[in-house]
């Protein structure tokens, strides 16, 4: 069965136009929306108005005291532009035509002094006994006119401080009388001598009574209590507990919350017992959410176009609530910002977070803001966005999910948004079309996020406005921005751009930056051709054959930075290379660290180019020691934990294992590629070497979990399916073996210690040509191994004389 959809009720402008078409036809409809405007300002009072003609259009002709005052001031606004038929309405006391504040108990309207009359009437002064508006009470409640009426001597609030200070002994004076004057009414020392009666007649209003008090002896005990006075704060006699008490309820005060909970009635939306929001016109009850579901209270949003609650109305017109996006401002409460904020207009803005509570979610069981109420508890943000409650269609594809904003989903959002960074004037550059297809895959809601980053926004602006070349040279023109790594690796893996080592390139424009802190153009030029030639050359012809690994590079800049120090040092110290003697270096030796050693690679070179004397070089340093294994017992007690423990990351699982259990370097496990890892039926193979190692168990489980699971943490240019089984953070890349080893080092599992102790185990067990052909070890490396943890002919005796069991 089908529902209709839902429409909107006229809106209330509309019927009094159309009344008053009939009525007046002489005025403009323009003329009477500014009438409309001027005498009801806010849209319950319009809607009020539209009501009352509606039922009585003869309420504007024919001066009946009758509706609401509305009325009376939309006729003033008539006959201030010129309506002839329009009559003001008449005091049903009177006759006069003032305007009509008052209701009489037979629904007709008065004015004011009418109804003072009426009032006046039941009531006599104590003194003179003369009828008489009451002009004050005496302190004992009895009214009193104007004549007879005498203010008593003595400042109120000098009086009241001292009564108060009398009951607490030890406060400060100059406190209460502050705390005193923080309630006191401007010229107004009546209403103070009523407080200091009530405090003279009722001393336990200072003492926790405060329920009793009236409203300004409330105020004033909360700012005794904020002042550090030793008064007692008055609890709610609903709740008990020490809150503002801003309501009477029962002859006593009250809390807001008790107070709006005394008023609860079954509400006639959603017919359960709720606070009272709200009423139709026939008078029954509603609450606040059903109440704001009323189809007077719908409205139609100007962005989504939907027929949904109001949320804010703006100058463009009406917004829906999801629609509605508050203005950027600090935080009155946290002081952070600029975020969204509510309640701008006050000065006193508020951001989400400080606007909203924390409840128990009823979805995944912890205590989180609160972003939707449902029949059975509250939900979290992340869980209202997977609740089906909160899904609708998409406006524009017809998808339905939780929507983003405007009645569409994340990905039409995404795509409009793509589009809107990189059009110039609303077109965009057949060029630029790959690249918004390419940032257009993957996931939407990655996506979006990845495009409210004002690195990202700031590439895709130069690519609009063709500040920014799409070439690799373009691209550097916009470091160091970070965002930038990721763009060029989603642009090279889609083809739009060629693929060139990035290592190399960082590392050359790490050499230009470097050198640039020297001040001589010579050792510049000397520095730089020492890279060129001695490193540069060698890096590009094996970046040619494979990618370089950080390692490579690492050396690199090792070698060059103490060479830059060297060159700063000379010149410090008045010399240059050409000068330097052996003293020279020993000197500088000895002032520094170990790592200055490093520099013997650049003194050779110039050695063997002749740019420094003969004699002069840098002595090796001796290494102190060798690569400590990892201790046998700690090895298998991290591998047991690997396995066992679920909760860690499989890719750090596999990894750290292959490390210790079959000796692989970080270099060679962030490359495996995905078609290293081969599924037979209930067998598991990994390729290593020249023949499958055949995984066992439970090993070819967490092997078959990683090839099932593994992805990258790209947002840009994702692929259906990497090429690598650990998918890195950029597109079409690997994880690197620096961020691997990082990962590992978390666990305890460091690699060159962990690959020893392994070699040393598997060199005991295999020998050299197995080891090469199933973990790919080179057969120099392995034979060595073998050689050094025990002759394979000694190992087989041995394990003869093992006693079998």
């Amino acid at each position: 069965m089908t529902t209709a959809p839902l429409s909107l009720p006229p809106e209330p402008d509309d019927v009094v136009v159309g009344i008053m078409a009939g009525i007046e036809p002489d005025l403009t409809e323009e003329s009477v929306r500014q009438a409309i405007v001027r005498s009801a300002a806010s849209r319950a009072k319009r809607q009020r108005l539209a009501r009352a003609l509606s039922g009585d259009p003869g309420l504007l002709t024919s001066g009946r005291p009758e509706g609401p005052p509305v009325v009376g001031d939309f006729i003033r606004s008539l006959i201030a532009i010129g309506a002839r038929k329009a009559v003001l309405p008449k005091c049903a006391g009177c006759g006069s035509t003032k305007k009509l504040t008052n209701v009489q108990a037979d629904g007709k309207r008065v004015c004011g002094p009418c109804n003072h009359k009426t009032r006046a009437a039941s009531l006599s002064c104590c003194e003179c006994s003369r009828p008489a508006r009451v002009y004050r009470l005496t302190r004992t409640g009895e009214a009193i006119c104007r004549d007879c009426w005498t203010m008593p001597d003595g400042d109120p609030v000098a009086l009241i401080s001292a009564a108060i200070a009398a009951f607490v002994p030890g406060s400060d004076l100059a406190a209460v009388r502050q705390a005193v004057e923080s309630v006191a009414p401007a010229g107004n020392l009546y209403l103070m001598f009523r407080l200091l009666w009530e405090l003279e007649d009722v001393p336990g209003l200072l003492t926790g009574e405060g329920a009793k008090a009236s409203a300004r002896a409330a105020r004033l005990i909360t700012a005794l209590t904020a002042a550090g006075v030793a008064v007692t704060a008055p609890a709610c006699h609903g709740c008990g507990q020490v809150r503002p008490l801003t309501h009477v309820l029962n002859g006593l005060r009250c809390c807001l919350l008790c107070h709006r909970k005394s008023f609860t009635e079954p509400c006639g939306g959603c017919g359960k017992d709720r606070i009272v929001g709200t009423r139709r016109p026939d008078g029954t009850p509603l609450c606040s959410t059903c109440g704001r579901h009323e189809a007077d209270r719908l409205i139609e949003c100007v962005l989504c176009d939907r027929i949904r609650p109001l949320g804010r109305r703006t100058d463009d017109g009406p917004l829906c609530k999801g629609c509605y996006r508050p203005a950027q401002g600090i935080c009155s409460f946290c002081g952070k910002g600029p975020r969204r904020c509510y309640r701008s207009s006050t000065g006193m803005p508020r951001c989400d977070t400080c606007s909203r509570t924390r409840r128990r979610c009823i979805g995944c069981g912890k205590d989180k803001y609160v972003a939707a109420r449902t029949e059975d508890g509250h939900l979290c943000e992340t869980c209202w966005e997977k609740n089906p409650v909160s899904f609708n269609s998409c406006r524009l594809c017809g998808t339905v999910e939780h929507l983003h904003s405007y009645g569409r989903c994340h990905s039409c959002v995404r795509d409009r948004q793509l589009l809107d960074l990189l059009s110039h004037d609303g077109a965009i550059r057949p060029e630029l079309e790959p690249v918004r297809q390419v940032l257009a895959v993957g996931g939407a809601k990655a996506g979006l996020k990845m495009l409210h980053r004002d690195n990202t926004r700031t590439i895709l602006r130069a690519f609009a406005d063709g500040t920014c070349p799409l070439t690799h040279d373009g691209l550097d023109g916009l470091l160091p921005n970070k965002s930038v790594a990721f763009f060029r690796a989603a642009l090279v893996t889609a083809g739009i751009l060629p693929p060139r080592d990035e290592r190399l390139a960082n590392l050359e424009r790490w050499i230009t930056k470097t050198t640039e802190t020297l001040v001589d153009d010579g050792d510049r030029k000397l520095v730089r051709r020492f890279a060129t030639w001695h490193h540069l050359r060698r890096l590009r012809r094996e970046a040619g054959l494979r990618p370089l690994t950080s390692a490579q590079v690492t050396s690199v800049r090792a070698d060059i930075r103490p060479a830059v120090a060297l060159l700063a040092w000379l010149r410090h110290h008045g010399t240059s290379l050409g000068l330097c003697t052996q003293a020279h270096l020993d000197e500088w030796l000895a002032d520094g660290t170990s790592t200055r050693y490093t520099a013997r690679g650049f003194v050779e070179w110039c050695r063997k180019n002749h740019h420094i004397g003969k004699k002069v070089e840098i002595p090796s340093r001796k290494k102190l020691s060798h690569v400590q294994p990892t201790d046998d017992s700690d090895r298998w007690k991290i591998a047991r934990h690997l396995i066992d423990d679920d909760s860690l990351a499989i890719e750090d699982r596999f990894a750290g294992l292959l490390v210790l259990l079959y000796a692989q370097p970080l270099t060679v496990i962030s490359q495996l590629p995905a078609t290293s890892v081969t599924i037979e039926g209930k067998t598991t193979s990994l390729i290593l070497g020249k023949k499958p190692l055949l995984l066992p168990e439970p090993l070819d489980k967490i092997a078959q979990q990683l090839v099932a699971r593994r992805r990258g943490h790209s947002t840009m240019g994702i692929t259906a399916d990497s090429p690598w089984l650990f998918p890195g953070a950029l597109a079409g890349r690997h994880l690197s073996d620096f961020h691997l080893g990082t990962r590992l080092k978390k666990l305890g599992i460091r690699s060159r210690p962990g690959r020893t102790a392994a070699l040393m185990d598997l060199s005991t067990q295999l020998p050299a040509a197995v080891l090469t052909e199933l973990l790919g070890i080179s057969p120099e490396t392995a034979t060595a191994w073998t050689q050094s943890g025990g002759h394979w002919a000694r190992y087989a005796a041995e394990v003869q004389k093992r006693p079998h069991t």
